[in-house]
């Protein structure tokens, strides 16, 4: 990450100056963002309850209810060399080496949610010939 920034001088020298300004080491991916999605939506959780006043973390619903006034966790476009590329646009543009080859190949490449099998037709389909199997 530290040489393909370098390559891009103008962007290296902002970052080096953040972060001597900041006086914080400049690192290849901060904590922040190794963070899981769990700690970030408990973050969020704790965040929104003391928005509203509560001292417990709030439920689902409350959360659900109040969607758009969900306070965000400040994310700092400069706190990494991680998050420095991946805002970058040729970073964000780049597209999959397989989904190059699909599309190349005059197909339609489609990419699923990741852990939510219950979105996935052929989830579907597996599950009703299990039905059909178990039930004759």
């Amino acid at each position: 990450m530290k040489v393909i920034l370098q390559e891009r001088k103008s962007i290296w020298g902002k970052y080096t100056l953040i972060c001597n300004a900041r006086s914080v080491r400049i690192v290849g991916k901060c904590a922040s963002c190794t963070k899981s999605q769990v700690q970030k939506d408990a973050e969020r959780r704790v965040a929104l309850a003391d928005a509203m006043g509560q001292d417990d973390v709030i439920s689902a619903e409350d959360i659900a209810e109040t969607e758009g006034e969900v306070p965000s966790i400040a994310i700092d476009k400069w706190c990494c060399m991680s998050r420095v590329l991946s805002l970058q646009e040729d970073f964000r543009n780049e597209q999959p080496l397989i989904q190059t080859i699909i599309e190349n190949a005059g197909h339609v490449c489609l990419f699923l949610l990741r852990f939510h099998c219950e979105l996935n037709a052929i989830e579907m389909l597996w599950g009703y010939a299990k039905h059909r199997a178990y039930t004759y």
